[in-house]
Formats: structure tokens, C-alpha cells, sequence
């Protein structure tokens, strides 16, 4: 696209900052004079103000033809880029992670408008792959790995052209069980005047069949009394007294007891509501022995400490009340992916919880089976 009045190194350095933003006021006086010597001819003098400079350039229709083919070459490059990293993750990899990012959300208690808003932060209906990291970032205090956040960008764009509309975010937020906003279709002016005459003709209708029904009130409330006399002599006190203590006899179970600092810990976040009192109750407990009765297990993604590659297992803790997320590392994945339905001691602490979910995440080591 140069023509060569510039270095080939300063002609790839400002198309790297169009490419990323897009702005002529990304670039420094100096690539803006280099700019304007390879479409105008000559550099602007050293007296002229730079924002007098960017807004002459702006109006360059040489410049502004090459900056939307800088910005279609870096939309087509990164469709290309996402589809070959998505063609090279194992699908099965991927379904995780689509499973994973849609219990993130659900464990993040966010309605569908909070996730939207949070991620497209610059309100112009498509999120970026940028903007999708700033959210999990945010939400997460780590950032993920790039083939991560990639494989989502494949995952929820549907129609691969390399950005996330609004849309393609709810329709994937609806399938995972969220509540998403129905746009009602517009209507012209002529079908809102024929519904109104519809309800209206209607309405007109039922006015005139109440008026020729006719009532009988005393019979109608006989009927009723009488009714009310069958069940009165129907009932038996005798026997309801019977059958509700018989009842309440059968449902008395005996509730497990809480009495770990984890299971005290994980009462308390039960009443919790903010963040900071979640994370002030969790620095309040200590580590301890711990079991648990593995329900299901599950990889464990968007961690970046030692626990990330790891294995989740879910189930009961403590023989109850509370199921729990226990994180292992890396090293016990072959124990722990043959554990459903198997009981497991190990020195667990609490590190997380989802509101969402109202569940307890721990971190467990020393595992013994």
C-alpha cells in the first residue's frame, strides 16, 4: 500500500497501530508527519498544531481508504487466525470449554443485560476478542490463555466474521439457561389501528353476552352451602390428627451436623450479598481434613496457579449438607478421573464462592483414597 517515500520498518509500525486502533491519534508527531509525506507529499511545518495536522490527514480520502483496508486486512486476518486455532483444539476440548464458560457465567450471579454490559463496554453492539478478555479478566482476576479466549471467540461467533454481535452472545446466553430480552417486532401504523378495532369489537362482544346472562344468586350461593355441609360431615378430626402425626413421625430426619471451620465458613457465605464479605468470611476459616463423595469430576479451566490443567471434583462434603468444587492439581488427574461415586479424604481450604451457584470452591492436596 506504501509507495516507498518511507522506511518499510516506519510504514509497518503505523499500520500496526491503524490495524489496533484504528485512530490517527495513536500515532506520534513523527509517524504523523511520515504519514502525511507518503499521501500528501510533504510534512507538515513544525508549527502546526497536531491536532490541526490529524484532522487535515482525516480528511485525505487517500488516508481514509487506507485505513479501512488496514482495518478489513486485520478483520480477515484474525478470522483466519481463530479459525486455524480452533481447528487445531481437540473438539472435545472445546465443548469444554463452552461448558465451563456457561457455568462461569451462571456461578457469576450476572443477569444477561450485567453480562452484556460488562463486556461490550463501548455500547456499539459487538464485542471483541478484547473486550471479551477485559470481562474475563475482570470477572476472574487472571488472564486466560490465549487459545482459551480464542476457541470462545470461535464458539460464539456464529457467523465467523470475526466479531461478536449482541445477538449471537444472547442466543448462546439463552441456550445455557439464561433469561434473554425479547425485541418485539415494530408495527406500522395501519396494523396498530386494525388490532385496536379487533380488541375493541371484542371487548364489545363480551359486553353484550354478560348482559343477556342471567344469574340466579340464591341458587348459586345454595348450591355452594350445600356443598360446604358434605365436606363438613366428610372430615374426621380423629383421623386427620392421625394421619399428621403420622406424618410428622416419618419426616423427622437427622440433619448433619456443621462443625468443621470449613462447613462453619461455608454457613456464613450462605447470608453473604458482597464480594468483599464472601472474601472476609473465606480468610476467616482454616485448612483442614476434609472428605468428599465424588458426584461427577470435571477439567479444570480459567485458573492460571499451579492448580490450572488440574481436575474439579464436585459432590458432598463432610457427609453433608454441603456440595462443594474441590481443585486438584495436575498431578492427582489420573486418580481423580476414576473416582465418580468414590469417597476421598484429603486437606482442603477454602478459596472461592459462587453466588450463583450458592456453592463453596476448595483447594485440596495430600488426596488419599
Amino acid at each position: 500500500m506504501f509507495s516507498g517515500r518511507i522506511s518499510e520498518a516506519v510504514a509497518k509500525q503505523i499500520e500496526k497501530k491503524i490495524a489496533e486502533n484504528n485512530d490517527l491519534s495513536s500515532l506520534s508527531n513523527s509517524e504523523l508527519a511520515d504519514l502525511a509525506v507518503e499521501f500528501v507529499g510533504d510534512a507538515p511545518p513544525s508549527n502546526v498544531p497536531r491536532e490541526t495536522v490529524i484532522e487535515i490527514l482525516s480528511q485525505q480520502p487517500e488516508i481514509s481508504a487506507w485505513r479501512s483496508s488496514v482495518k478489513e486486512r486485520a478483520i480477515q486476518a484474525t478470522k483466519s487466525k481463530i479459525t486455524e486455532i480452533a481447528s487445531n483444539v481437540d473438539p472435545r476440548m472445546a465443548e469444554m470449554i463452552k461448558q465451563q464458560f456457561g457455568q462461569w457465567l451462571q456461578n457469576s450471579g450476572l443477569s444477561t443485560v450485567e453480562i452484556t454490559t460488562q463486556i461490550d463496554t463501548n455500547t456499539d453492539g459487538k464485542i471483541s476478542q478484547a473486550e471479551l478478555n477485559d470481562f474475563i479478566v475482570n470477572l476472574s482476576g487472571a488472564q486466560p490463555p490465549e487459545w482459551v479466549s480464542e476457541t470462545l471467540i470461535n464458539i460464539l461467533d456464529s457467523d465467523q466474521n470475526g466479531v461478536i454481535e449482541v445477538q449471537e452472545l444472547w442466543n448462546y446466553l439463552g441456550a445455557i439457561g439464561f433469561d434473554v430480552p425479547t425485541i418485539e417486532p415494530v408495527t406500522n401504523e395501519h396494523e396498530e389501528v386494525q388490532e385496536l378495532q379487533e380488541q375493541t369489537e371484542t371487548f364489545e362482544d363480551l359486553e353484550l353476552e354478560n348482559e343477556e346472562l342471567e344469574i340466579d344468586i340464591d341458587k348459586e350461593l345454595s348450591s355452594i352451602t350445600d356443598i360446604e355441609e358434605e365436606d363438613e360431615v366428610l372430615e374426621s378430626p380423629e383421623i386427620n390428627n392421625e394421619v399428621v402425626i403420622e406424618h410428622t413421625q416419618e419426616s423427622e430426619e437427622p440433619y448433619p451436623v456443621v462443625s468443621t471451620s470449613i462447613e462453619i465458613g461455608i454457613e456464613r457465605l450462605h447470608s453473604t450479598r458482597l464480594h468483599r464479605e464472601a472474601n472476609s468470611v473465606i480468610d476467616s476459616t482454616s485448612p483442614g481434613e476434609c472428605t468428599l463423595m465424588v458426584e461427577r469430576v470435571e477439567r479444570t479451566l480459567l485458573v492460571m496457579d499451579s492448580y490450572r490443567g488440574g481436575m474439579t471434583a464436585v459432590g458432598l462434603l463432610d457427609n453433608g449438607p454441603y456440595t462443594v468444587s474441590v481443585l486438584f492439581e495436575p498431578e492427582y488427574n489420573e486418580q481423580i478421573e476414576q473416582l465418580e461415586g468414590k469417597k476421598i479424604s484429603f486437606i482442603g481450604s477454602l478459596f472461592d464462592w459462587s453466588s450463583g451457584l450458592r456453592q463453596a470452591k476448595l483447594k485440596g492436596n495430600d488426596l488419599q483414597f
